[in-house]
């Protein structure tokens, strides 16, 4: 999943849209307008907290990381981006790496987001991938007339919760780029390398606030 500043530079946040009426469609149908409704939701929830000027950037920050937590598949999302090394974790190692994966991402996210605020988000449609996964197409409208951003939201049932699984913005998959990432990284220095760069990479963060 890819995480990194080059992604985020191209990252805008989320804004506020209307709800979806779920009443006599079809099952499919249903899960799509669901999952449309889980973005919108999420996306209402983020701008809200952006919008916050009465609050201080930090705290903003840490509420969005709170709003991501709930949103995202961490877990899932962890695993898939270590590919087969995951069974080569042993239990203390895949415990650590989990915490500070989710640690970078959660607050590489809500730092990157934390100062953006006049973006309008609108939600084009849902289709159902044909497995388990639906995506949810946006759009991101700038302000003063910017190029929009177009992303799709890879959303999946985990629990029976809606959760995200990977943003694509402008054709270019979070998930896929975090992989090779760290594919990369693994055949040259292994877990604990990996681990080591997440610990270092973490260590950037200003203390964590919130």
């Amino acid at each position: 999943m890819e995480v990194s500043v080059k992604f985020f530079k191209r990252f805008t946040p989320l804004a506020p849209a209307c709800l979806a009426v779920l009443f006599m469609i079809s099952p499919a149908a249903a899960d799509e307008k669901e999952a449309e409704l889980f973005v919108r939701s999420l996306a209402e929830q983020a701008i809200m907290v952006l919008r916050d000027d009465k609050k201080p950037l930090e705290t903003r920050e840490a509420r969005l990381r709170a709003l991501l937590s709930a949103g995202f598949a961490m877990d899932t999302i962890g695993r898939y981006v270590v590919g087969a090394h995951w069974e080569k974790m042993s239990a203390e190692q895949q415990s650590e790496y989990q915490t500070l994966f989710s640690e970078w991402t959660l607050r590489s996210y809500s730092t990157r987001l934390g100062g953006y605020k006049d973006q309008e988000f609108e939600v084009l449609n849902a289709v159902d991938s044909g497995k388990k996964d639906i995506f949810v197409r946006t759009r991101i409208n700038q302000p003063n007339g910017g190029k929009p951003v177009n992303c799709a939201w890879r959303i999946r049932k985990v629990n029976d919760q809606y959760k995200i699984v990977d943003i694509d913005v402008e054709g270019i998959s979070m998930l896929i780029t975090q992989k090779r990432e760290f594919e990369s990284l693994l055949n040259r220095q292994g877990v604990n390398g990996l681990i080591e760069m997440l610990k270092m990479r973490n260590s950037k963060f200003p203390a964590m606030a919130g």
